[in-house]
């Protein structure tokens, strides 16, 4: 029974650990731009209506052909845009950040 318990202390130490290293990484690497792109913006929706937080999003045609929705204080059709592909808190999500060129 004691050798049982002893490892089950080494895999729940173990874990930790591992569990530790995992948050390390994330937390260093968290922000990294992964990739940069440019785009056009194809169309502009305003959510939230009549609230006080209202949001402007947009809907952005990169080069590549790929099509993204993002955030855009002041969103005009046909202006063009840089788009940001950050690495997100848990390192294997990503955040697309759009910028006005």
């Amino acid at each position: 029974m004691t050798s049982n318990a002893f490892t089950l202390k080494k895999a729940i130490l173990l874990t930790l650990m591992l569990l530790s290293f995992y948050i390390v990484i994330c937390i260093r690497s968290s922000g990294d731009t992964l990739e940069q792109m440019t785009g056009v913006i194809e169309q502009c929706v305003i959510l939230g209506g009549n609230t006080r937080d209202r949001l402007s999003h947009a809907t952005i045609k990169v080069d590549s052909g790929s099509y993204l929705i993002s955030s855009v204080s002041e969103c005009r059709v046909g202006e063009r845009i840089n788009v940001f592909v950050k690495r997100g808190m848990l390192y294997f999500n990503s955040i697309y950040v759009a910028e006005k060129i």
